[in-house]
């Protein structure tokens, strides 16, 4: 079988890579801000300062803990037919980004805050799209209420999608109640039936953060799949170079392998590495440019030599809207990481340096999607595949239409949803992003979600309201 691949670093660069962030590892060390996180990397042998809340980590340590990671992943969801496998040879999958500011409207230009009912619509365009395989709540509500919206966003995405989500879980006092969501719906331990997996984001540079780890640490302890995203920034969080910024990566990607190891040998985890660039002239985050791509590529090549499942970009770039530019960043960074071996990839559905969604945008990244998965799949190259006995019985000047396997392979081929083949003329009237729109309400007005059960509903609600309660008086969720 043909397979496009390439591999970006030569033997000699990645193993300066990796060397380079080990000694960072050893020598500088990374913030851990926890207590139980520098417990147990003192039991392991890793040098801790309590004063500064920090560990330098042998690499024996983080050789050790790295092979104790999973190859695989399983990321179940509330319908089983939509489980998703990563990495250990899994068909590449694909998931929306998340925690947009903005919905825009494709058609007026007018941008606003997103709202409950905002997530509630996304969430079922996605479930409705079938090139999107698990999906991150792309939405971040501004107008739920902050002390339940963590568990209010992660709901409202179950019950509108019944695909895996993944989200950012963002301190201990939410991993119980929504543990028992998730247990409620799956009908399972999330040991079993994972249907949620948290992003663990570092905070570059090189430090853990104090509320989100023992969440993490929590969640990998109940068996739900952790995605670590470090998101270094060149020239402000990360050194300006994209060999600079891939060492501060992957050394706090490594960092969270060892720590979440050590609290739960086994667990399982996917490496997310997200660098960006900062843009100096307006301190504006840019995830696009192709110093970043080179950036990626780099970790993505270390990291697949670590056996870890891999999730890198796509769409998702600095455009304003979803135009010429946004489909040109999209296609370049999601074909370069699934080429590179990323198992999985992150992105569709946002624009804006990730700050904006649109349905149009949903739509049209579905069909880029596919094609991107199109172009991923083994392609034979051998004698039977080459139609030798058409060749003949055709001959020189025939041609090939009354021939079987041109009417079985015509039927297989792939076909785009909304990106536009035919004739000029059958497209005049309408632009790409006006069909777009039309088929993301038509899908809308037309898909039905599995639905939940009655006595499920119930208990999620009680889960949520019994959390309010408890809570009311404190200041959790401010801010």
């Amino acid at each position: 079988m043909a397979a496009a691949k390439i591999t970006y670093l030569s033997a000699t660069e990645r193993a300066e890579l990796i060397e380079q962030t080990f000694t960072v590892l050893e020598e500088v060390g990374v913030t851990f801000n926890t207590p139980e996180a520098l417990d147990l990397l003192e039991e392991a042998g890793a040098i801790v300062d309590r004063e500064t809340a920090s560990a330098r980590l042998p690499r024996e340590l983080v050789k050790r803990c790295l092979a104790l990671a999973p190859s695989q992943v399983l990321l179940a969801a509330r319908d089983p037919r939509n489980d998703v496998l990563v990495g250990g040879g899994a068909p590449l999958s694909v998931t929306s980004s998340g925690t947009a500011n903005y919905v825009l409207d494709d058609l007026t230009g007018e941008r606003r805050p997103g709202t409950a009912d905002d997530l509630r619509t996304i969430m079922r365009l996605f479930d409705a799209l079938p090139e999107y395989d698990y999906v991150w709540p792309t939405i971040s509500a501004r107008d739920l209420d902050p002390l339940t919206a963590n568990l209010e966003i992660e709901a409202i995405s179950l019950r509108s999608c019944a695909k895996h989500v993944q989200d950012e879980v963002r301190s201990i006092e939410y991993v119980e109640p929504l543990l028992d969501i998730f247990e409620a719906i799956a009908g399972a331990p999330m040991s079993e039936r994972p249907i949620f997996s948290n992003i663990n984001c570092t905070i570059a540079p090189l430090t853990h953060d104090a509320e989100m780890t023992p969440a993490s640490i929590a969640l990998a302890r109940a068996g739900v799949p952790l995605v670590i995203m470090p998101m270094p920034q060149m020239g402000t969080t990360a050194p300006l170079s994209s060999a600079g910024v891939a060492v501060v990566t992957l050394a706090e990607l490594a960092s969270a392998v060892v720590l979440f190891q050590l609290a739960a040998p086994g667990c399982p985890l996917i490496a997310g590495p997200e660098p960006a660039l900062a843009d100096l002239r307006n301190g504006l985050y840019l995830s696009a440019p192709p110093e970043i791509a080179f950036a990626a590529l780099a970790c993505i090549d270390v990291l697949k030599s670590w056996d870890l499942p891999v999730q890198g970009g796509s769409f998702g770039g600095d455009a304003k809207a979803t135009d010429f530019q946004d489909g040109v960043e999209g296609a370049f960074h999601g074909l370069l990481d699934s080429l590179s071996g990323a198992d999985t990839l992150v992105g569709p559905g946002e624009f804006d340096s990730a700050l904006t969604t649109s349905l149009g945008a949903i739509v049209l990244h579905a069909d880029a999607t596919a094609l991107l998965k199109q172009a991923l799949q083994d392609t034979p190259f051998d004698s039977a595949s080459m139609l030798i006995d058409d060749i003949r019985a055709v001959g020189p000047g025939g041609h090939y239409m009354g021939c079987r396997s041109t009417r079985k392979r015509a039927r297989d081929a792939w076909q785009p949803a909304v990106m536009r083949r035919g004739t000029f003329e059958s497209h005049s009237g309408s632009t790409l992003i006006e069909d777009a729109v039309a088929r993301a309400h038509h899908l809308l007005a037309t898909h039905e979600v599995l639905p939940i059960a009655d006595d499920v509903e119930r208990h999620i609600d009680g889960v949520i309201s019994g959390f309010a309660a408890a809570n009311a008086k404190t200041n959790l969720g401010a801010g």
